[in-house]
């Protein structure tokens, strides 16, 4: 178990649940749709839940229950696939905050989805201080 937990690692961990919680409450006050309703939104909701998913369970359990991921994912290693699942999900849900009878899951999505890329954005920085991103020209 890690014992330095940093500030953008709780970050990420409560944005991730947040986010997932969030796709449950409503997100249209009229037609009282969730992010699980696909009428309305297709299969955004989803998407949002399972980056929410992934970002937060993903976080913990590489800090908690000592599970090894792959260093990288796609060229990306952790903290930027977090930064860029989180501005998906933002992108989403922040579009759809300005909607006609948007409600309280959409605003706690788009913010739990911003908390998530400045958790990511954080350990970016974090990483290039500490030496462990490769070094630049200037």
């Amino acid at each position: 178990m890690d014992s330095d937990i940093k500030p953008s690692t709780i970050m990420l961990i409560a944005g991730g649940a947040v986010l997932f919680i969030s796709t449950f409450l409503e997100w249209h006050e009229f037609l009282e749709y969730n992010g699980w309703d696909t009428d309305l939104y297709g299969l955004q909701g989803i998407v949002v839940a399972i980056i929410g998913l992934a970002v937060g369970a993903g976080v913990a359990l590489t800090k908690f229950a000592n599970v090894s991921m792959p260093e990288q994912f796609l060229g990306f290693n952790h903290d930027q696939l977090h930064l860029v699942l989180g501005f998906v999900a933002f992108l989403i849900t922040f579009g759809l905050q300005f909607q006609d009878g948007a409600s309280i899951g959409i605003l706690l999505a788009w913010i739990a989805s911003a908390v998530i890329v400045a958790g990511a954005y954080i350990d970016i920085q974090a990483a290039k201080v500490s030496g462990d991103a490769p070094p630049t020209q200037f």
